[in-house]
């Protein structure tokens, strides 16, 4: 902007960049930031497991036990036995279900990594307008 503040997507990711910090994965930690058509904060999510479960970071997580390397993003999240297995609840969705439905029309996510399309398939099934998310280094907006 021409007076030096970034402008709202660049605050809202911001934002949603300092959510990731309470992350609970060793593999990556993902922040949500669901903000009104008047940039008010409406939710937040980061990834992790139900407040007093185990999380990843205590080393329950089958998914957690492997590098990014040696088992890449994207696959099954959500078989049980399977190396692939994740226990945490996506950011997204930490974010949508703490949000108020009636608030989401209008209203834009903000993700710090590209959503799954598991994740995809239900942000669209909701009356947000956008979801605005990094991929390598840039921000990608996809209307919803």
């Amino acid at each position: 902007m021409s007076d030096g503040r970034p402008g709202w997507d660049a605050w809202a990711m911001a934002i949603a960049g300092a959510v990731s910090l309470r992350g609970d994965c060793t593999r990556r930690q993902v922040g949500a930031v669901i903000m009104s058509a008047r940039h008010d904060i409406i939710s937040i999510g980061y990834n992790g497991t139900a407040p007093g479960k185990p999380g990843c970071l205590d080393g329950a997580c089958p998914r957690g036990q492997h590098k990014i390397v040696d088992l890449p993003e994207g696959g099954d999240y959500d078989t049980p036995l399977q190396p692939g297995y994740c226990i945490a609840t996506h950011a997204e969705m930490n974010a949508l279900v703490r949000a108020d439905h009636e608030s989401l029309f209008g209203a834009t996510m903000y993700i710090t990594l590209r959503p799954c399309l598991g994740c995809m398939k239900i942000m669209g099934n909701t009356p947000l307008d956008r979801v605005v998310f990094t991929h390598e280094d840039k921000l990608i907006t996809t209307v919803i």
